[in-house]
C-alpha cells in the first residue's frame, strides 16, 4: 500500500463522488454506455471512467464509438422521413 505523502487524495476523492453522482442517478444498473457519458460529462478522463466501469478504456471507446454512430443513425432517418 503507498505511503500517504504519495497518495493523490483528490482523485480519489474525485473518483468517490463521481460512482456516488452513479448511484444517485440510477445508471448502476443501465449499461456501460450511459454511465460512461455521465462520468465523462463530469469531467473524468476516458481512462478513469473505464476503471471505475470495470472495463479497459480501448473497450470504452469502442463502446462509446458505436453508441454515436447509432444515435446519428436514427437522427438522420428522422429528418428524412
Amino acid at each position: 500500500m503507498a505511503a500517504d505523502s504519495e497518495t493523490d487524495w483528490q482523485a480519489v476523492t474525485a473518483r468517490s463522488l463521481a460512482f456516488l453522482c452513479l448511484a444517485q442517478a440510477d445508471l448502476r444498473d443501465k449499461g456501460i454506455v450511459p454511465q460512461a457519458i455521465l462520468l465523462e460529462t463530469l469531467g473524468l478522463s476516458r481512462r478513469d471512467c473505464a476503471r471505475l466501469l470495470n472495463t479497459t478504456d480501448r473497450s470504452l471507446s469502442e463502446l462509446l464509438s458505436r453508441a454515436r454512430k447509432k444515435k446519428g443513425r436514427r437522427r438522420a432517418k428522422a429528418r428524412k422521413g
